[in-house]
C-alpha cells in the first residue's frame, strides 16, 4: 500500500470523526502535524515482505509453508554452527589459561558436531591431560592417529607432554629440550610443562632453567614470573622472588596467588600499610577465601586492631587448622589478652608440624614465661637459639649455592639434613639427591638418605643406599 493511499484513508477518517474546523477554509491544514511521518525504507521493505508472504500463502499455502520451514531450519543450523564455533574458541582460551575443566565442558558440542576433526580431538586430549585424565587424553590422541596418519608431530608432542606428567621427566626431557632448541612453535608449552614437573619434584635448578627460557620466549607471561618467584624463594633469592611476583601482577592483576604472596611478604617485613590494599582487593574478589581472611587478620593485628584481627583469624582457622602463621597470630592475640595457656596450645600445634619454626618457638617461650614456667622457658630458649643458628647457616648455604655453585656435595647434605629435621622431608631429600649428583659415592649423602627413607617405610630404597655405604667401606679397606 503506497504512502499516498495511507494518507488519504487517514484524512477520510479524520474528517468523519473530528469536530468541524474553526476555519472551514483551512481544511485539514491544522491537523497535518498529527499525520504519521513517512515510513523508513527498512520498515517499508518489511511491510512489503509481509504483504508478499500473505499473498503467497493465499495462492500456494503448502509450498510457502515448506519453504518457510526450510528457511527456519537453515537459520537454526547457522545459529548452532555459530554457537559451536564460539564454544570451540572458548575452549582454546580456557586451555591456554589452564582452566581444563572449563575447556572440557566447552568442547562437548565440538566433539559432537565434528567427531572427525583432528584439531578438536587434539585440544580435547590436552584438556584431559591438564585435568590428569590420562586414559581419556590417550583415547583422543589415538583417534587423531586414526584420522590423520601422515601428520603426527602435534600428536607425538602431546604424548611426550603426557609422559612428563606421568613422572617420566628424565626419559622425555632430552627430546623436548631438542624441540626447544629447534624453535618448535609449541616451545612455551613445552617449557611450562617441564618447569611444572621439575617444581613438583623439587628440582629447583632445572625448573629455574626452564622458566628462564620460557620468559625469553614469552616475556609477557604472568604465570612464568609467578613460578620463577616461587622457585627463587626456595633458593633463598628473596628480593628476586618479590620482583618476579610484582611483575606477574603487572601482567595479570587478577593472578590470585601472586597478589596473596606479595601481601604475605610485605607482612613478613612488618609493612601492613603496603600490604593492606592488596588484601582489601583480594577480600573484595574472594570474600570467603580463608587465606585472605587469615592474612587480613594478621595485618589488622600489626595495625593494632586486636578485635578485628581476632574476628578474621577465628573465621579462617576452621578451614586452615594447620596454617602456622594463622596459629602463631592467634597465640599472640591470647598473649596480649592475658591467656598464655591458650597461646601455648596454638604454638604447640605449629611445632608438632615443624619443630624448627623459630617464630613459634619464640612465642612458646613467651607463653611459658607468662605461666611462670621459667625452667621450661629456658630450655625452649636454648633450642630456639640452636635452631636459629642452624637455619641461618642453611639459608646462607642455599644462597651461596644459588650465587656461586660448586661441585662440593657437603653443603647440600647439610642443607638436606636441616630440612628433614624441620619436617620438610621432600625438600631435604631433594638436596641429598642433588649431593649424589655431584658425587655418586658420597657416604654422608647415602647415610642420610638411608636413614630418612627407612623412617618413611621405603625399606628397599634405604637398603640400596646402605649397600652403597658397604661398597664404599670395602673399597676403603674398612671391615
Amino acid at each position: 500500500m503506497g504512502r499516498a493511499r495511507i494518507e488519504t484513508r487517514i484524512e477520510t477518517w479524520l474528517l468523519s470523526t473530528a469536530p468541524p474546523p474553526l476555519n472551514p477554509g483551512a481544511g485539514l491544514f491544522p491537523l497535518l502535524p498529527f499525520l504519521p511521518p513517512p515510513l523508513p525504507p527498512a520498515a517499508e521493505r518489511v511491510v512489503l515482505m509481509w504483504c508478499f508472504l500473505a499473498k503467497a500463502v493465499r495462492s500456494r499455502p503448502r509450498m510457502t509453508i515448506l519453504v518457510l520451514a526450510l528457511l527456519i531450519l537453515a537459520g537454526m543450523g547457522a545459529g548452532l554452527y555459530g554457537y559451536a564455533l564460539r564454544q570451540w574458541h572458548a575452549a582454546e582460551v580456557a586451555v591456554k589459561a589452564g582452566r581444563a575443566a572449563e575447556a572440557q565442558s566447552s568442547l562437548k558440542l565440538s566433539l559432537f558436531l565434528w567427531p572427525r576433526s583432528v584439531p578438536v580431538h587434539l585440544l580435547a586430549a590436552r584438556a584431559a591431560r591438564l585435568q590428569g585424565d590420562f586414559p581419556k587424553a590417550e583415547a583422543h590422541l589415538n583417534q587423531c592417529l586414526k584420522l590423520r596418519k601422515d601428520d603426527t608431530d602435534a600428536v607425538q608432542l602431546e604424548f611426550l607432554l603426557m609422559r612428563i606428567q606421568l613422572n617420566q621427566v628424565d626419559e622425555v626431557a632430552p627430546a623436548l629440550l631438542a624441540c626447544v632448541e629447534n624453535h618448535h612453535p609449541e616451545t612455551p608449552l613445552i617449557l611450562e610443562t617441564l618447569a611444572q614437573a621439575y617444581m613438583h619434584n623439587l628440582r629447583y635448578g632445572p625448573a629455574l632453567g626452564c622458566l628462564n627460557l620460557w620468559l625469553q620466549e614469552a616475556p609477557e607471561t604472568a604465570q612464568a614470573y609467578y613460578w620463577r618467584g616461587w622457585v627463587r624463594e626456595r633458593l633463598n633469592h628473596a628480593e628476586g622472588a618479590f620482583q618476579d611476583y610484582q611483575r606477574a601482577l603487572e601482567l595479570d592483576p587478577d593472578l590470585f596467588p601472586a597478589r596473596l604472596r606479595v601481601a604475605e611478604i610485605l607482612l613478613e617485613k612488618s609493612n601492613p600499610p603496603e600490604a593492606l590494599p592488596h588484601l582489601e582487593r583480594l577480600l573484595k574478589q574472594y570474600p570467603d577465601r580463608p587465606e585472605v581472611l587469615a592474612r587480613l587478620g594478621q595485618c589488622r593485628f600489626l595495625q593494632g586492631q586486636p578485635e578485628e584481627a581476632r574476628r578474621l583469624l577465628e573465621a579462617a582457622v576452621a578451614k586452615l587448622p594447620n596454617d602456622p602463621v594463622l596459629l602463631i597470630y592467634l597465640a599472640k592475640l591470647d598473649l596480649q589478652e592475658g591467656r598464655p595457656a591458650r597461646a601455648e596450645e596454638w604454638v604447640r600445634r605449629v611445632l608438632r608440624a615443624d619443630p624448627t619454626d623459630t617464630e613459634a618457638q619464640y612465642t612458646l617461650i613467651a607463653s611459658l614465661r607468662g605461666q611462670g614456667r621459667h625452667k621450661e622457658a629456658k630450655t625452649a630458649l636454648d633450642q630456639y637459639q640452636k635452631d636459629s643458628a642452624v637455619l641461618k647457616r642453611a639459608y646462607r648455604l642455599l644462597q651461596d649455592e644459588a650465587e656461586s655453585p660448586t661441585s662440593d656435595p657437603a653443603p647440600l647434605v647439610e642443607i638436606g639434613t636441616v630440612f628433614i629435621r624441620a619436617g620438610q622431608g621432600r625438600v631435604g631429600e631433594y638436596w641429598l639427591r642433588e649431593a649424589l649428583q655431584r658425587d655418586p659415592e658420597y657416604k654422608p649423602a647415602h647415610k642420610a638418605l638411608a636413614e630418612y627413607l627407612q623412617s618413611k617405610g621405603q625399606r628397599q630404597e634405604a637398603a640400596e643406599h646402605r649397600r652403597h655405604l658397604g661398597q664404599a667401606d670395602r673399597k676403603a679397606g674398612i671391615p
